[in-house]
C-alpha cells in the first residue's frame, strides 16, 4: 500500500472502531506523540509501541465518544503526510458535543504507520469536558 492508502485506511478504521486493522497498520515501535502544554492540555503523550499508542488513545476515550473521525485532506511526500481530520466528539461526562479539527502528521514505511505526530486544540478539548 502507499502511504496515502495506509492512512486513509487508519483513518476509516479507527472511525469504524476496527483497532485490529488499526494495529495491524502500526508498526511495533510506533512513536505517537500529541502535542501539547501539560497545564492545559490533558491528552499530551509522547510514547513508543503499540501499547502504549492505545493507552494514549484510551485516555481520551475514557473522556470522550468519538462519534465521527474523517479524513478532510491529505498531502503526501514520499513516506511523509500531512492530514486534516475533522472530529465530532461527545463529553461521557456533561453530554456536550463538539467537533473539532487535527492536524496529524505520519511517517510511513514498508506499509506501517512508523510515526505519528498529533496537533489539536487541548485547551479546548479540557474546558469542554
Amino acid at each position: 500500500m502507499t502511504t496515502e492508502e495506509v492512512i486513509r485506511k487508519a483513518v476509516e478504521c479507527y472511525n469504524r472502531g476496527d483497532a485490529e486493522t488499526v494495529s495491524a497498520l502500526l508498526h511495533d515501535d510506533i512513536r505517537y506523540c500529541i502535542h501539547a502544554d501539560p497545564e492545559t492540555g490533558p491528552y499530551q503523550a509522547d510514547c513508543a509501541g503499540i501499547g502504549a499508542f492505545w493507552k494514549a488513545i484510551e485516555r481520551i476515550q475514557a473522556d470522550w465518544q468519538i462519534d465521527e473521525y474523517r479524513l478532510t485532506d491529505i498531502i503526501v511526500s514520499g513516506e511523509r503526510a500531512a492530514a486534516q481530520i475533522g472530529v465530532k466528539m461527545t463529553s461521557r461526562y456533561t453530554g456536550v458535543s463538539r467537533e473539532t479539527e487535527l492536524a496529524l502528521f505520519f511517517t510511513v514505511k514498508d506499509g506501517r504507520i512508523v510515526e505519528l505526530h498529533e496537533y489539536h486544540d487541548t485547551a479546548a478539548a479540557a474546558r469542554a469536558r
